[in-house]
Order: structure tokens, then C-alpha cells, then sequence
């Protein structure tokens, strides 16, 4: 993939930041880590309808804010056609007193764009959420009655399915 990502796209040559590719499982791979201190860290490793549940548990989350800086942003990507993961998105930035919002985009049949939803979570305060003079971006997330947080010893893809 690495090779691929270097010869057949142009995004990492193209970039204007540093660039550092790491090869293996990007929760596993950032613990290992020194905190980075990002301004933004996505997470989008959903491939198909497939969930690597390990990487939204409150540990995960944990680890992720330990890489962002202060004002950083966390992005989570959580199209699915058949679960609704932004509830737990929700509770896991709830755990740790941050706010979210939920930000999607429309798709395109005729270019092939699929639509997206997108979870962004800051601290208090961050202009993305109380922005000055304008209206907070995206849109708050419904809390699912019931729903238990995920962490490493306990996940329930049946309780987000969508029906």
C-alpha cells in the first residue's frame, strides 16, 4: 500500500508538511509513539461496511488524544450503510468532556461520490464548534437510549444496526 500511496497518487509528494508513513495497525502504531501533538488526526480506516472495532473504543480514544495538541480536532469517519456508529462516537468523546458534531456531505451518482458522514470532536470552546458570528458547524448527535459506551472489553454491533 505504501508503494502504491507513493506511485500511483500524488497527495504525498504533493504535500507541503512533513510526511512520515507507518506501516501496521494505526491504533497499535500510534501507541508506540511519542504524543505528536497534531493539529488533526482522522480516523478512516472503515473499508466497506466492515468495522475495525478496536479503533472506537474509549481506549482508542484515549490514545488519540494523546497525539492531538490542545485545540486539536478528531475526525471520525462513520459512513456505514449498516450501522450507525455517531452515537458511538458520541459517548466515547462524552467520556472524556469533549463536544461532537456530526458533519455529512450529500453523495453524487453521476461522478461517483458517495455521501459521508464525518464526526468531529474538539475541546470546549473550539471555533468549529462556537464559532464567532456564525453558526457551529455540522449538526449535534442524537444519543441511542440504552446504548452502552464501547471500550477494549466490551462492543456491541447489534445495538447500532440500522433498521
Amino acid at each position: 500500500m505504501i508503494t502504491l500511496a507513493g506511485s500511483q497518487f500524488s497527495y504525498l509528494a504533493d504535500a507541503e508538511g512533513r510526511v512520515a508513513t507507518v506501516l501496521g495497525d494505526a491504533r497499535l502504531s500510534l501507541a508506540r509513539e511519542s504524543p505528536q501533538a497534531f493539529d488533526v488526526l482522522v480516523v478512516d480506516a472503515f473499508s466497506g461496511d466492515s468495522i475495525p472495532v478496536h479503533l472506537l473504543t474509549r481506549e482508542a480514544f484515549a490514545e488519540y488524544f494523546r497525539h492531538l495538541k490542545p485545540g486539536g480536532v478528531l475526525a471520525v469517519h462513520t459512513s456505514n450503510k449498516h450501522l450507525t456508529l455517531e452515537p458511538v462516537v458520541k459517548l466515547a468523546a462524552d467520556h472524556f468532556r469533549k463536544p461532537s458534531r456530526l458533519v455529512e456531505s450529500e453523495g453524487d451518482d453521476e461522478k461517483a461520490i458517495d455521501a459521508a458522514s464525518w464526526v468531529l470532536i474538539a475541546d470546549k470552546g473550539h471555533p468549529i464548534f462556537d464559532p464567532i458570528g456564525g453558526a457551529a458547524l455540522g449538526e449535534e448527535i442524537e444519543p441511542k437510549p440504552g446504548l452502552r459506551p464501547w471500550t477494549d472489553d466490551y462492543s456491541s454491533v447489534f445495538a447500532v444496526l440500522k433498521f
